[in-house]
């Protein structure tokens, strides 16, 4: 097994490192240090895999802390802070077992998982089915217990548990997935039904998982007293000995070749994840017969523009259905969020008083939702589909003149767009408090709105200044650049940091227009600078 698993984690770490090396060579400073001859050099290339291999390791790691902190700690936190630590340890425990040992089992089983890796071992390079299973499996269950220690203790040192409980946890969920894994291999053999291909019943089984994770934090209190269940002997005992029994199931299992046969069929999309991705990413972007109309196709209605101020208005009148949909959407959102906080006040004050305090102190909360209220990264999507992968083919296209050019056009109409429903906000959270009766002056509302409009900015600039920079789209539509990833990441952690800072909203949003101001003179000094040279196709 030993063998095998180091032949797979070759296989990977050189795949790894070769598109660590291509994306290297795609950045403005660096690129220009390296050509297509380094991916002959065998030592670079084994720094670069080991390189691959600990980023790796850190992201295992760090997705373990983002998954506890944001979808189990962060909720309990911002819903029910007041409680005694002890009750809130309780409901963190209860959505813990909810999402991890129930959601979890059923739709992140890797065994009968559609994977190319899976396809090129077994199928290409003609490593045993069984060891390969093996191998795998007895990875996946190291690094799944191992990188969920440091998060496990944390967040249960966070509410004074004790150590132990921590690492109990991390070996009790680890147990537990590899029971879920063989009941998955023991349904197909008794069924011939790949678990995971079943969409309907993976995404019911999430809904119905997240709802029940989710209501008792408007209850006040967890259904169970989760802290004494679970960590009692008889139940660590049983998790123990069916983990045990699932394990040696595993190992003894005979019909591999069979299950790896039928989740690496060549026609999958599943397994064809590029193929699958191309045609959702097209729906979502593609044009209609509609959006010709007779009357978006006028004549004159263009009159008085020309060179590229006439192709972003031709480009822009015929997908409007990217542009105003979107919008559409989220006013209606925005409007049924805020009706239903006039309608509190009138039917339960004390909610409603309870939703304006919300409001005031979690007014970093903003910072996301502006994040995910931009409409720049599907239009930037919509643009490079319908117009930029054809275009820039073209050498007059590319020149600099005509990006920027592209550029400030492009900006202005999405920062327009993003506007409308920054605004809806302030309107709507500015109304809620000025009628709750809290202390909300004038002034505080005005700067509030102001940091509510300088995100609606910041992300416009951000969404474009990543599309031009980092042009992270292929031909078929995927995210292929991962410095695009990480960015935005950063972005998001960024956020996520701010909703801890505890600050007068005022004083807040100096600090957020601020940081949103310097990064985008920084965004467009890099566009100014380097797109010409970094906005290609690939």
């Amino acid at each position: 097994m030993i063998s095998t698993l180091n032949t797979i984690m070759k296989i990977r770490g050189a795949s790894g490192a070769n598109r660590l090396l291509y994306y290297f060579g795609r950045l403005p400073l660096i690129g220009k240090l390296m050509n297509d001859n380094v991916y002959s050099k065998a030592s670079l290339k084994k720094t670069f895999t080991i390189a691959v291999l600990i980023l790796k390791m850190i992201w295992g790691f760090l997705s373990k802390f983002a998954y506890l902190g944001l979808v189990v700690y962060l909720p309990v936190q911002l819903a029910v802070k007041e409680l005694p630590i002890a009750e809130q340890y309780d409901l963190y425990l209860y959505i813990l077992v909810l999402l991890s040992f129930g959601v979890g089992a059923v739709s992140n089983a890797i065994i009968l998982e559609p994977k190319r890796d899976k396809y090129i071992c077994v199928k290409l390079m003609r490593l045993p089915a069984d060891k390969y299973m093996h191998a795998v499996m007895a990875l996946r269950a190291l690094t799944f217990f191992v990188y969920f220690i440091p998060a496990m203790v944390v967040f249960a040192r966070a509410y004074g548990a004790p150590l132990w409980q921590g690492l109990l946890l991390s070996l009790l969920l680890s147990l537990w997935r590899i029971a879920g894994e063989a009941l998955h291999l023991w349904i197909f053999d008794r069924k011939e039904i790949v678990l995971v291909k079943k969409n309907g019943l993976v995404w019911t089984v999430i809904g119905a998982g997240y709802l029940l994770a989710y209501v008792p934090l408007y209850m006040g209190s967890s259904l169970l007293d989760m802290d004494n269940m679970l960590f009692s002997l008889p139940l660590s005992l049983a998790l123990v000995v069916l983990g045990a029994v699932s394990a040696w199931y595993i190992a003894r299992y005979a019909g591999y070749r069979n299950a790896v046969d039928a989740v690496t069929k060549i026609d999958d999309p599943l397994l064809d994840m590029g193929r699958m991705m191309k045609e959702a990413s097209m729906k979502q972007v593609e044009t209609k017969e509609k959006d010709f109309s007779a009357e978006k196709l006028r004549p004159g209605q263009f009159a008085g523009k020309s060179g590229f101020a006439y192709l972003n208005a031709i480009f822009f009148s015929r997908h409007k259905r990217f542009l105003i949909q979107p919008i559409q959407r989220r006013l209606v959102i925005i409007g049924a969020l805020s009706a239903a906080g006039l309608l509190a006040m009138f039917a339960a004050p004390d909610a409603f008083s309870k939703l304006a305090r919300y409001l005031i102190s979690s007014l970093p909360v903003l910072v996301i939702a502006m994040n995910f209220t931009s409409i720049g990264e599907r239009v930037c999507k919509a643009m490079f589909f319908n117009c930029d992968l054809s275009l820039l083919r073209y050498g007059f296209y590319r020149e600099r003149s005509a990006i920027l050019s592209n550029f400030r056009t492009r900006l202005l109409r999405i920062s327009g767009l993003n506007l409308i429903p920054a605004a809806a906000i302030c309107v709507g959270v500015n109304l809620l408090l000025f009628l709750s009766g809290e202390h909300w002056g004038v002034g505080e509302a005005l700067i509030v709105s102001c940091a509510i409009l300088g995100l609606s900015l910041f992300f416009s600039v951000h969404h474009l200044f990543m599309y031009y920079i980092f042009q992270p789209y292929s031909t078929e539509l995927n995210v292929k650049n991962p410095f695009f990833s990480i960015v935005n990441s950063i972005v998001l952690a960024v956020g996520v940091v701010c909703m801890q800072f505890q600050s007068s909203p005022a004083r807040f949003a100096m600090v957020v227009l601020l940081a949103a101001a310097a990064y985008m003179l920084i965004a467009l000094f890099l566009v100014y600078k380097y797109s010409s040279r970094t906005f290609r196709v690939k």
